[in-house]
């Protein structure tokens, strides 16, 4: 397997793990396509993409255009690739790209598709309480995340398990999986299978608006809401004109008013219980412990909150 040309296309750190252990597994990477650097944080400086920083520091032959334009369409012909392996790019590759590798061009895709197409999967399976995920390997096709499916792996999703969690274990996964497939795609030893388009689901690419949170809904579903965006970049909610993230929390059965501050403890009531943070984070400040944040933070108890 390591006689194979392999190009590599992805951008963020999950990206970045792939293509990492496929260098720590003498994996021929002939070629690196990665976003083009753009600004990041505060200080707006113009930061690479995690891909891009492990090309770089592998010495591999990196490439960051902003489109598969036909320029784009040259450098990889001239890679000669035999396969493609693509996670997380966020750039559509053109139907004239499919053809070019031998053995054509592959997704590791982090949700069970048909389930799930699209940027966000991990978080819309939190949100929507879902209590499996898992990684598919499908071919690529034209369209977004509908290509026949090679290999599907399942990973079961524990009530307690925040977004970042589940990135991890969806990370490491993909990586093992990734790689017991490619010899057999090289031995021709797959069967592809077609998605099931009466089960398809869609995982647009989250907000800010989107990550506020809406306490007139069940404590299940605020609660949902909280892992999926928990702890980064985290829901949040509004009280007396400020900003206030709930990064970490726990369920309660206590109830109140919906949308109102319950207790002292800074329990938050929804239709039909409470949600209690346990780590919580104000504007410009650091993250704490509601603890911590209760002896500095002046409430008052029956408030309302999103007012």
């Amino acid at each position: 397997m390591n006689d194979k040309k392999i190009i590599f296309m992805g951008t963020p750190d999950i990206a970045a793990q792939h293509l990492q252990y496929l260098l720590d597994n003498s994996i021929n990477i002939v070629g690196v396509f990665t976003q083009p650097p753009r600004k990041k944080n505060r200080g707006m400086n113009i930061e690479e993409s995690p891909v891009h920083q492990i090309a770089k520091k592998n010495n591999l032959e990196t490439f960051y255009p902003s489109s598969i334009d036909g320029r784009a369409i040259e450098q990889i012909n001239s890679l000669d690739p035999d396969i493609i392996i693509v996670v997380a790019y966020g750039i559509i590759l053109p139907s004239q790209l499919l053809d070019i590798p031998k053995f054509g061009c592959i997704n590791i895709h982090v949700s069970l598709l048909p389930r799930w197409r699209g940027a966000a999967p991990i978080e819309h399976a939190m949100l929507a309480g879902d209590v499996k995920t898992g990684i598919s390997v499908i071919k690529i096709s034209p369209k977004l995340d509908a290509g026949d499916i090679l290999h599907q792996e399942r990973l079961n999703i524990n009530a307690d398990m925040y977004s970042d969690e589940l990135t991890v274990a969806l990370t490491n996964l993909g990586k093992q999986t990734m790689l017991r497939v490619l010899p057999k795609i090289f031995e021709n030893k797959t069967l592809s299978k077609k998605q099931d388009l009466n089960k398809v689901t869609y995982a647009k690419k989250f907000t800010s608006v989107d990550r506020k949170i809406n306490f007139n809904n069940s404590t299940n579903e605020v609660y949902n809401h909280i892992r999926a965006h928990g702890p980064k970049p985290g829901s949040w909610f509004v009280y007396r004109g400020e900003r206030i993230k709930i990064l970490r929390a726990v369920m309660k059965k206590d109830k109140g008013q919906q949308s109102t501050i319950l207790n002292n403890k800074f329990m938050l009531a929804c239709s039909d219980g409470s949600i209690l943070p346990t780590l919580i984070q104000r504007e410009g400040k650091k993250a704490v412990e509601v603890k911590d944040f209760i002896q500095g933070f002046a409430f008052t108890i029956n408030d309302k909150i999103n007012v």
